[in-house]
Parts: C-alpha cells; sequence; structure tokens
C-alpha cells in the first residue's frame, strides 16, 4: 500500500520544484493563431505550434517577440492544416490535438505534454535565457529544466558517444562534434515521445539526477525545439525526418562489402586488390582511396603513383568494383587552389604552427554557399568526371585536434556570421553541398557519402556515418554497439565502423585476428558493411589474417550477398516508410521492460535478431530472447519461446542470430557483386507461428528513377491460421525487371531451413509470373 503514496509525494515535488530557486513566469495573455497559440508571459513569450496531430513546436523568447531565425536543419516549415481545440482555462492553457494535449500553467508558465488518455509524458520549466556574450556577440545561454519525476523511463539517441553508454538516463553529454563523436540533439523516451532540440550550435544533455533533465545551449536567440508524440519510436522517426528530410536509397552496390585500409598508396595496389578479390571469387563491390592520393592536400590532383586516374576507375568498373575516393575540407598553403580560395575569402581558420600538417593549413568554409559550390567542383573535375563513385568526407567535424573547444567556436564565417552559433552543423553543410552538386550534375549515379561526423538532417544527403578513429581492441568494440544504436535512434539511418578497428591492428597477432572476426560478423550486420583500419604489417584484405580466420571471414561475407534482397528491400523501408534498419529491441519490445535496458543486441531488419560476441577467447554468448513471440536460431532452425535468457553457441565462425516468428526472409543465389546476375531463384524462409508481411522491392540498382516511381514490389504474406503463404501481385516494373521468376519456399524448423547456405531441398517450387499465387504449408 506504500507505493500509491510515493507516486503520489513524487508529484506534489515535481508540482512545487520550479519555484524553489527561480521565479515564476506567469501567462499574462493569450493569442490564439491560425497553427496555435502565442502567448504573453511576465517575462517574454511562449509559442506553441501545432505542425501535425503528433508534433508541438515549442519556442521561447526572453523578449516581446520570437524571431525568425536563419534555419539549416528543418526543411519542412509549411504544414497541412491540423485539426486542433484550445481550451483557455482560469489556471492553465491548453492545446489539444487528436493525439496529445499540451498545457500551460498560467501562475508558472511552464508546460506539460500528456497523450491522449491524460498520462503525462514530459514537463517543461522552468526556462532562462541568460544574457551573454560569446564570440564577440550579445546573446543568451538558454537553459530549460524537463521534469520526469518518478518516472522510470528510458532516454535514447543523442547521436554517437564512446563511453559504452546505451541508455542515457542519469547521464550527462556535451553535444560537440569531435572525432569519434557525433552530436545530434535528438532525443526518444520509452514513455513514448521524442524531442528535437533546434540548435546548431554546442548543446549539453544533463540527467544526472535522473529527476530532472537539464537541456541547454551556448548560444541562443530562442528556446526551440519540436516534441513528437508516437508512441512507436517508428512514427517518432519518421515524424523527424518530415521535419528533417528523407534518407535517399544508395545504389545496391553500397550494400555489398568494402574493402579499405589506412592506406592503398597507388594504382597498382589498387588494381592489384582488387583483380585478387576477383580471382579468388570473394564477394566485394567496393574500394576505398584513403588520403594522400593527392599532390597537395586540397589540390584534388593525384600524385605520380596513379599514371592514369580514369584508366584505373575504368579497369575498376570493368571488374564490376566501385571506387570511392578521401576528401578533405582543409587545404594546404603552397597551390593555386589555396590562393585562389584564400583570394575569394573561402577559408576560416588556420593551423599557426607546423605539425603533422603545415603551418597556414586552412579549413574552408562550408557556411558560405559559394564555397560549398566550389568545393564541389574541385570533386567533380578531378573524380566525378572520370568516374568516381563515392566520396569518403573525412575530418567533417571539422577536427581540432589538441584543442578541447572547437576552434570554429572563435571564428567568423559566411562573411561574419558567429561560428559559435553554428558550431556543430558543419557536418551538415559540407555534405549537403557534395550532395546537392552530385545530384545536379547527374541522375544516374545515386549519391553516396561517408562522413566522420553527423547533425540532425544529415540523412537528407545521402550520408553514412562511421565511428571514427576508434581503438582497435575488445572495449572499444563493445562500445561501438550501443554507440551504433542510439545514433539509428537519432533518426539517421546509415552507420558503420572500422571492422577492426583504425589504430592499431596487427594481423599476424592471434588476439588481434580473433578482433578482426568477431567485428566482421557484427560489420556484416550493419546498414554498410566496411573493413578500416592501419595495419602493421600494412595489410588489411580478408586473406591477411591467416586460412582460420579468411574461411569464417568469407562465410560472412557470402551470407551478406546472400541476404542482399532482405538487405536492398529494408533500404527500400528506410526511404519509402522511414524505417530504422539497425533496431534496438526498445523499438520493437517496447513493453518488455528487460529489452529496454539491452545495448547490445538487435534486430537487422524487420526479422533477425543480431548478437555481437565481444569478449576475448569466447565460444557462446549470453542473450535475451524478446518476450512475446517465438525465435528461431538462424543456424539450426530450432525455435523456442522469448522472455527469457539463453546460452548462444558462438564458436569462431558464428554469432548467436536468431530469427523472429512471423517473419519471411528472402536468400538470393552466391553472388560475387551485388548486381553480377539477377536475385533469381529466391529462397523465401518463412518462419511460422505468427502472421507475418515482407514486401519484396527490387528496382534499376542504380540512379533516380526509382523517385519517380520506376521500381517493382511484391507482397509476400504468412496467415498462421490458414497456414498460407501469399505471394501478392507484383505493382510497378523497370527496365530489366524479370517477367518471370523461380520462388523455392522454405518452411523453416529443426534441421531444415537453418544456416548461412541455401537450402537443398524446398518444400515447395514456385513459377512466378506477376499475379498472386497462395502456396499451403
Amino acid at each position: 500500500m506504500r507505493f500509491p503514496n510515493v507516486i503520489l509525494i513524487a508529484a506534489a515535488m515535481a508540482a512545487s520544484a520550479c519555484a524553489q530557486w527561480l521565479p515564476n513566469n506567469p501567462v499574462t495573455g493569450v493569442r490564439r493563431e491560425d497553427d496555435g497559440v502565442m502567448l504573453n508571459l511576465q517575462t517574454g513569450v511562449l509559442r506553441l505550434q501545432v505542425c501535425t496531430d503528433s508534433i508541438i513546436r515549442v519556442r521561447y523568447s526572453p523578449t516581446s517577440t520570437i524571431p525568425e531565425l536563419k534555419e539549416f536543419v528543418v526543411t519542412k516549415t509549411e504544414w497541412p492544416r491540423a485539426e486542433w481545440s484550445l481550451n483557455d482555462a482560469a489556471k492553465s492553457v491548453t492545446l489539444t490535438t487528436a493525439r496529445m494535449s499540451a498545457t500551460v500553467s498560467k501562475e508558472e508558465g511552464s508546460l506539460v505534454f500528456k497523450d491522449q488518455a491524460g498520462h503525462e509524458l514530459l514537463a517543461d520549466g522552468p526556462r532562462q535565457m541568460i544574457p551573454a556574450e560569446v564570440n564577440g556577440e550579445k546573446t543568451y545561454h538558454s537553459d530549460v529544466v524537463f521534469k520526469i519525476y518518478g518516472s522510470e523511463e528510458g532516454l535514447f539517441g543523442l547521436g554517437q558517444h564512446q563511453a559504452g553508454v546505451w541508455n542515457y538516463r542519469g547521464e550527462s553529454i556535451e553535444l560537440s562534434q569531435e572525432n569519434t563523436v557525433a552530436a545530434v540533439p535528438m532525443w526518444v523516451s520509452s514513455k513514448g515521445y521524442g524531442v528535437f532540440w533546434n540548435n546548431p550550435g554546442i548543446s549539453h544533455f544533463n540527467n544526472r539526477f535522473v529527476h530532472y533533465l537539464y537541456v541547454g545551449a551556448t548560444v541562443a536567440d530562442v528556446i526551440d525545439y519540436y516534441f513528437f508524440y508516437g508512441p512507436e519510436m517508428d512514427k517518432i522517426v519518421g515524424d523527424y525526418r518530415e521535419l528533417t528530410g528523407k534518407a535517399p536509397m544508395f545504389g545496391k552496390w553500397a550494400y555489398g562489402f568494402w574493402q579499405c585500409k589506412n592506406k592503398y598508396s597507388s594504382q597498382e595496389q589498387i588494381l592489384g586488390v582488387a583483380h585478387k578479390y576477383r580471382n579468388l571469387h570473394i564477394p566485394l563491390d567496393n574500394i576505398v582511396q584513403d588520403w594522400f592520393w593527392w599532390t597537395n592536400t586540397g589540390e584534388f590532383k593525384f600524385n605520380k603513383n596513379y599514371p592514369d586516374p580514369k584508366g584505373m576507375i575504368d579497369d575498376l568498373h570493368k571488374s564490376n568494383v566501385h571506387i570511392m575516393f578521401s576528401v578533405w575540407p582543409y587545404f594546404y598553403p603552397g597551390s593555386a587552389t589555396y590562393d585562389d580560395m584564400d583570394k575569394k575569402g573561402f577559408f576560416v581558420d588556420r593551423t599557426v604552427v607546423k605539425s603533422f600538417h603545415p603551418k597556414g593549413m586552412a579549413l574552408y568554409d562550408a557556411y558560405n554557399p559559394e564555397a560549398r559550390k566550389y568545393y564541389w567542383n574541385l570533386i567533380d573535375d578531378s573524380l566525378f568526371k572520370i568516374g568516381a563513385d563515392a566520396w569518403w568526407m573525412d575530418t567533417t567535424e571539422p577536427e581540432s585536434e589538441g584543442v578541447e573547444e572547437p576552434f570554429i567556436m572563435h571564428d567568423k564565417v559566411n562573411g561574419g556570421m558567429s561560428g559559435a552559433r553554428y558550431a556543430d552543423i558543419f557536418p551538415l553543410l559540407t555534405t549537403m553541398g557534395v550532395h546537392d552538386g552530385q545530384r545536379a550534375a547527374s541522375d544516374q549515379k545515386r549519391v553516396f557519402i561517408l562522413s566522420r561526423s553527423a547533425f540532425a538532417g544529415i540523412q537528407r544527403n545521402s550520408v553514412t556515418a562511421w565511428s571514427g578513429d576508434v581503438l582497435s581492441d575488445f572495449l572499444t568494440f563493445k562500445r561501438q554497439i550501443p554507440a551504433a544504436l542510439n545514433f539509428e535512434l537519432s533518426g539517421i539511418p546509415y552507420w558503420t565502423s572500422d571492422i577492426g578497428g583504425f589504430i592499431m591492428g596487427r594481423p599476424n597477432e592471434p588476439e588481434f585476428r580473433e578482433l578482426f572476426v568477431r567485428w566482421y560478423e557484427f560489420g556484416a550486420f550493419c546498414p554498410i558493411f566496411r573493413v578500416h583500419g592501419t595495419r602493421y604489417p600494412d595489410a588489411n584484405e580478408l586473406w591477411s589474417y591467416g586460412p582460420e580466420a579468411q574461411a569464417a571471414l568469407v562465410r560472412f561475407d557470402k551470407l551478406r550477398y546472400r541476404l542482399m534482397p532482405y538487405i536492398y528491400s529494408t533500404a527500400w523501408m528506410v526511404t519509402s516508410r522511414d524505417y530504422t534498419p539497425m533496431r534496438p529491441l526498445v523499438m520493437d519490445f517496447a513493453n518488455d521492460a528487460r529489452a529496454m535496458n539491452i545495448g547490445d543486441q538487435y534486430l537487422f531488419g524487420p526479422a533477425i535478431l543480431v548478437n555481437p560476441v565481444t569478449e576475448q577467447g569466447a565460444t557462446s554468448r549470453r542473450l535475451y530472447l524478446p518476450a512475446g513471440t517465438r525465435w528461431y536460431d538462424f543456424w539450426s532452425g530450432e525455435a523456442q519461446a522469448g522472455g527469457k535468457t539463453v546460452e548462444g553457441a558462438a564458436p569462431l565462425d558464428r554469432i548467436p542470430l536468431y530469427v523472429k516468428a512471423g517473419s519471411i526472409v528472402p536468400l538470393g543465389p552466391d553472388m560475387e557483386w551485388t548486381t553480377e546476375k539477377p536475385a533469381d531463384p529466391i529462397e523465401l524462409r518463412v518462419f511460422t507461428g505468427a502472421d507475418g508481411d515482407f514486401t519484396l522491392y527490387e528496382d534499376e540498382n542504380d540512379g533516380y528513377n526509382y523517385e519517380r516511381g520506376v521500381h517493382a514490389t511484391i507482397p509476400l504474406h504468412w496467415d498462421e491460421a490458414k497456414k498460407t503463404l501469399t505471394i501478392g501481385a507484383r505493382e510497378g516494373k523497370f527496365p530489366g525487371m524479370l517477367e518471370s521468376r523461380t520462388f523455392r519456399v522454405v518452411f523453416v524448423g529443426p534441421g531444415h531451413g537453418g544456416g548461412d547456405g541455401l537450402t537443398a531441398e524446398a518444400d515447395k517450387v514456385v513459377k512466378y509470373s506477376g499475379a498472386a499465387v497462395e502456396v499451403a504449408k
């Protein structure tokens, strides 16, 4: 009987706390507007804008008006009219939509969000705008107290951080860009809401005292955030992408295997490695040229080790290998390009002493639209026009090693704007220039950008972020998993890491070979699958790690390619449905309290539960099977109930993988590159035990015709009660589409349909020509 009293005490404490140390800011006037309400407060104004029935924008200004500021992140500012009502009562003002409400206390000026049933989601207030001078500009420091007193919710997102934290409840984070850190001011709660803190500068998130969340910004003219209500996390992520931009499709090749190291030093090396992959019949789609292929950093001219760059790229393309080039935002002095950019005022800052880089190395001004165009033209003229496929945009924080506070905090950008005001959005702007430049140049090749940093909205620039220059050890590997999952819940779908770590790996040492294999097994189930790192000796190809390791690596490489119909269809879900491909358990099992706090397991797409092995020497790992469904062991086909912890076998060439009942997983034939041949036949593995759906997606594999509807889908449905699989009628078409194909239907069970190979005997073989077909078990 004591528990209800505790709740009542907590509620009373939360209700009265804001008046203890800070004065109330009572409402003095209420004005209804077309899309919301403007509230005059004793100090300043508060505006609530109804964007949709699940998105409310909140802005507070300490002055009598809300200034309209230059917007870099939010792309949708006009919204269809949503139905809502306003109740101006004696003690409060309540704005209500079909899905939630926002109530402002007239006495305090505080704000409370509730769901449709009246359950409190989040309380805002008090707010502070503290006058300050930053980088020579008079402005404010902002702070908001979000009260979550007594709640047991988990808090996730905030970009990518490297401390190994999964649930940020009780944690404190500075949202500032740094190598290995991606600052994204978006978080979601297990209570079913999300918040996008709309500030392009450095912010802080402080929940060290678990009942209060303090969020603030170094530079702010207004407090500005968007409140999202799901309650499903997919809904929250979808609303965030509606606000900040959709994630486009990559070329199909980008979902294959990427070979990379620090670094290939010649045309001969690049071609030799690509040809050896083909000769050994190891699947490969992409090879990467890291830094110093140039004569002078920023000059975008090949050095003498690349006598025929176009010939090199043509050779790779004839071998069906794509190539990505490293490009930096920094420019060394001593070139005509440097002098021209300097003359045009396209530099932000320069190094002042010689170290690894020379004195006078300059950062280009990505805040300046003309400088962004100039930068893209350098890439276009030197690389894109001779056939280069992708851009590795390194050091996009931008790098400020040896300086704790980003130097851009003290710079002026784009003709006089304070760099402090926009300190976190350099990665968004520099990738935007390259993305928009390529889109304007051609619609035949989809943009792919690998960026070392990220900010909200960067998904619209066709960006995959990677986790930076991380160490090569098991602890660092273990920390990549929660880093990735929080990044996914920040609304940005594409992430990868340097498989094996960046520094330092020794391929001849057994301990590192084990680490590399385990990291590679994890990488095979990441959105983008890429090896990279600094190695001693200088070798990082799959054959560099000895026969035993090579066999395990090739096994997972081939499995990645067999899963390509599943992976590419999931990528279409990302673009068409704002899906999250690397899914923390809290997304799909929100009602399972144990699942909420697990940050080292995840679903890859809708079906496959991935359980990376991160302990050195382990041959098994304990893992949790979420409740509410049955789970099939991917390797054996054995099924068991969820809601329990099990020990999964994990010899070096295997990690525990499970598949959710009700899943339909399409597997294609063996391939050495993603477009080697049509995906025919396709093995449809049906994991019975619950109803299930999956949509098979196909298109031309590259180019942007898919945006104009040039693609095809085939819906798949398993009816558990009827024990029937329906292969639905095909919708759409595209040049080169298979008019007729074969589906090999496999109903998975013990000893049948498990494992990474194709099933020898299908349960049913279906000849499909586009019309719906039913298959009974």
